[in-house]
């Protein structure tokens, strides 16, 4: 919208200066003038109708462009950005514990940050993963998941729909790797689950977590277009219990 705003004000202005020129020529605007062509009184009369008409029309083009014009000066801005440490442990109370049958970390989670640089609050913000496709390890071929339609919630708010300040930051989490389970079974054997991936709000139900994800996640607020940015994950299904050791098979990074 702010690029058609200019576009017919860069035309309106120049029609304006055009018409100036044709029917005004600026040597009227000289106060010499001679009594057969205009008096005195004929010259100002005229150039104080000229000002009345252009701060007539002046005001007709802020009446009916006053909110575009005003988002040069007042708007909100969304950017999206990757924290110092775009993935994070979430571990259990009793970590410590060397325990085999223990998981020491319950997930990893990979946020992004969001920030509004602009001077107006972002209202009624949400997040949703539009677009999801897996492309396994050993294929070309992207798979194409079906996605919710419906909004993340945002870290710490326990909502899906929040206001965002001028120059504020919230945090949103965008994939969660989940530790194995291990269950027990009524003859007191234990069953294990692996490792499983959310993205967003997907869970892979594809039986196979080796591969490439390319995620697709975009902003809805009231006061600002939508704006999308891209997460590319890699994961060959390998589970360790330390970051440092999990980074060598999972990898994730933001584009856009």
């Amino acid at each position: 919208m702010k690029k058609e705003l200019k576009i017919l004000l860069a035309v309106v202005v120049l029609i304006i200066v055009y018409v100036i020129g044709m029917w005004f020529p600026l040597e009227i605007l000289k106060p010499n003038y001679k009594d057969e062509l205009i008096n005195k009184s004929e010259y100002y009369r005229l150039l104080i109708s000229i000002i009345s008409a252009f701060i007539t029309f002046s005001a007709v083009i802020v009446a009916l462009f006053k909110d575009d014009i005003r988002e040069y000066w007042k708007y909100s801005k969304i950017d999206f950005n990757s924290p110092a440490n775009i993935t994070i442990e979430d571990r259990n109370d009793d970590g410590d514990s060397q325990s085999d049958d223990l998981i020491q970390v319950r997930r990893f989670l990979s946020r992004i940050e969001v920030q509004n640089s602009g001077n107006l609050p972002t209202m009624n913000a949400e997040i949703y993963l539009d677009k999801l496709e897996f492309i396994p390890n050993d294929s070309t071929i992207p798979q194409y998941v079906e996605t919710t339609g419906t909004p993340i919630k945002w870290n710490g708010a326990n909502s899906e729909t929040i206001i965002i300040p001028p120059g504020g930051k919230k945090l949103i989490n965008v994939v969660e790797v989940i530790a194995p389970e291990k269950i027990s079974l009524p003859d007191s054997a234990k069953e294990s689950k692996p490792a499983k991936l959310i993205i967003g709000n997907i869970e892979n139900k594809l039986g196979d977590n080796k591969g490439k994800w390319n995620a697709t996640f975009t902003l809805y607020a009231q006061n600002v277009k939508a704006t999308s940015f891209v997460i590319n994950i890699e994961w060959n299904g390998i589970w360790k219990n330390r970051l440092t050791e999990m980074s060598n098979y999972f990898k994730i990074e933001k584009k856009g």
